[in-house]
């Protein structure tokens, strides 16, 4: 044990330490401002995944770019999506050759953002990777092109210093992760499987063995119209609706429990929140309305899987109904819809979670704690579809994710960069020449 009271922690060798050096910081940070100026929403990721094909093979990597047959992955039953898509590119660069006596890492980021949402709330246009004191701003700075830019600038170094991998490593840029995870899946099908998995979200530079999940659900009320002038003649939905969300406010409550949560959710007071996002319903403003709509987003515990949280729901909903003279003859109706996202957890054990997290503190001089993640990813995917082991590590907070001013620290992506290379040689090894 050293004395901040981690694990003994070795400096940099002679090969990770000129690796580390070679990082060009500069192309670095104009490659993600080229890319947050490529609007990737609403299903238009092409252009950018031609970008960052052409920039791997800048970088000395191996390219492997095709045209996604979305008919055949959208057929999977573990595939989700919100967002219907003409066409779809997979990208996945590659370094290093057969894993003999190696292991094979993945490297995971993908290029799809959020809508900008109202622009005038921006200080800086949404797609412009304006530069301010420090930071990179734009619409997927944080979530995330610059950390996929960092793992790319990663393994440039790599290439450029001429070392050789006795493993290999595959970086896989992806579409569709904000709306399920097509993108990811199709690379899992392609063949993209390893001994470990990065998926490169942010973490604060933190290392999350445990991921949460999430579900999407809808939840359909009705009421009894009348006219508004006589309202205690009909069944206000709205009023119905709220009966229903206040028993899942208590859903939620009993969910996250302290002594039924993991200690490295300690951070978050809610780490599988039950948020609702929409409410809509009724027709005319002096009419009492007949029917009432609230969308939401269900967090999964990592230990559940998808069934167990939607029983959960379903049970909550329909306790609810029954407690109601007015519902339970005319009981509200729970939908799932669009995307989901699965649950990860990696034993805090694995030799990826020890490699990664001696790497990033081996890197920084600072200790480098474990964490919990309350958001939904593509690890799920590659641990529970791709058989793969997987953490998240990452430049910035996503707190600064999906909101206007999203930003990065510059400094925060080239610590990142500089630790996804350390853990790419320890994990994968170097080949003796």
């Amino acid at each position: 044990m050293d004395e901040r009271g981690g694990r003994a922690r070795p400096r940099l060798d002679e090969i990770e330490a000129a690796v580390v050096e070679r990082i060009d910081v500069d192309g670095l940070v104009e490659a993600t401002r080229s890319l947050v100026r490529i609007p990737s929403w609403g299903g238009n990721e092409t252009p950018a995944q031609e970008a960052v094909s052409d920039l791997m093979s800048a970088a000395g990597l191996g390219v492997d770019c095709w045209e996604i047959d979305l008919e055949a992955v959208q057929a999977h039953p573990e595939c989700s999506w919100e967002i219907d898509r003409e066409r779809a590119l997979g990208v996945v660069g590659s370094l290093g050759g057969d894993p003999v006596g190696g292991r094979t890492l993945l490297l995971n980021g993908h290029v799809d953002v959020v809508p900008p949402g109202e622009r005038s709330l921006w200080s800086d246009p949404p797609f412009g990777g304006a530069l301010r004191d420090g930071r990179i701003f734009g619409r997927g700075a944080l979530d995330m092109k610059g950390p996929l830019m960092a793992g790319l600038f990663a393994l440039e170094a790599i290439a450029a210093t001429g070392v050789r991998l006795a493993g290999a490593v595959h970086l896989q840029s992806v579409v569709a992760e904000e709306d399920g995870g097509l993108g990811t899946l199709a690379a899992i099908l392609r063949g993209y499987r390893g001994d470990g998995a990065i998926v490169m979200e942010p973490t604060e530079l933190r290392v999350a063995p445990l991921q949460a999940g999430c579900l999407n659900f809808r939840v359909r009320v009705p009421g009894r119209a009348a006219h508004g002038a006589v309202r205690d003649e009909g069944v206000s939905a709205f009023e119905k609706l709220f009966e229903v969300y206040r028993a899942i406010q208590v859903l939620e409550t009993r969910r996250n429990q302290r002594s039924s949560t993991h200690p490295l959710f300690s951070r978050y007071r809610t780490p599988f929140p039950i948020s609702i996002g929409t409410l809509r319903g009724g027709d005319w403003a002096s009419s009492v309305p007949d029917h009432a709509v609230m969308e939401g987003r269900l967090g999964v515990r990592p230990d559940e899987g998808l069934d167990e949280a939607r029983q959960a729901l379903d049970q909550c909903v329909r306790a609810a109904a029954e407690a109601d003279a007015f519902l339970r003859d005319h009981p509200p109706t729970l939908e799932w819809w669009g995307g989901r996202f699965l649950s990860a957890s990696t034993d805090v054990e694995h030799p990826l979670v020890a490699t990664t997290q001696a790497a990033a503190a081996d890197v920084s001089g600072a200790s480098v704690p474990l964490d919990g993640v309350p958001f939904g990813t593509d690890a799920g995917l590659l641990q529970r579809v791709g058989g793969t082991p997987v953490v998240l590590f990452g430049a910035g907070d996503i707190r600064d994710a999906h909101r206007p001013d999203e930003s990065v620290a510059i400094d925060d992506l080239v610590t990142m960069a500089a630790s996804i290379a350390v853990t790419t040689l320890r994990f994968c090894g170097v080949a003796s020449s």
